[in-house]
């Protein structure tokens, strides 16, 4: 979920854990594959589709291709205008050394978070992601059209004789084809 194009690339993180995509949307996003929620940056992305980083720039193109780094720090990107850009696979983690206080401090920082997660705010706090306005308008636009589709099917079935049609779950409209 998220991307509003076509998805070119996909990189694996050397942990396994998660995965990084390239879109013609031109932003990169980071999903999680498992369950997790320790630190601040997973709150709210626990396997639910949904990305929890976004990253974009205004010069930056089309991505064709995402690789992380083998030591799960970074990641890299080729995009359309012919650049590979660098990003941090945790954005808010500082890039060097940290001192003994800076690491009690993130540590405490993490704990609240965890402490306080359902609490509507905090769980607003950090969920919230920056994105290109053309992005918003997509996303908008698709959210509208859905609920469309999904008011359409529902007159259809109110409208026609009973047992002759039935809602179909948005998942199962996906698979194509089943083999026993």
């Amino acid at each position: 979920k998220g991307h509003v194009a076509a998805v070119i690339s996909v990189g694996w993180s050397p942990t396994g854990t998660e995965f990084a995509t390239g879109s013609y949307d031109k932003t990169l996003r980071i999903f999680s594959v498992r369950n997790e929620g320790g630190t601040a940056a997973h709150v709210g992305s626990n396997s639910t589709g949904v990305a929890r980083d976004i990253y974009h720039t205004k010069r930056m193109q089309r991505i064709f291709s995402v690789a992380y780094t083998l030591d799960h720090k970074y990641i890299l990107s080729g995009s359309d205008d012919t650049n590979i850009r660098l990003w941090k696979a945790r954005s808010s983690e500082k890039v060097g050394q940290l001192s003994a206080r800076e690491e009690t401090s993130l540590q405490y920082r993490q704990a609240l978070v965890q402490k306080y997660v359902h609490l509507p705010e905090v769980k607003r706090i950090a969920k919230s992601r920056r994105v290109p306005k053309f992005i918003k308008k997509e996303t908008e636009m698709a959210r509208v059209q859905k609920e469309k589709r999904r008011r359409k099917e529902g007159n259809v079935v109110k409208h026609s004789k009973p047992g002759t049609k039935g809602f179909t779950d948005e998942k199962a409209k996906a698979v194509v084809k089943t083999i026993d």
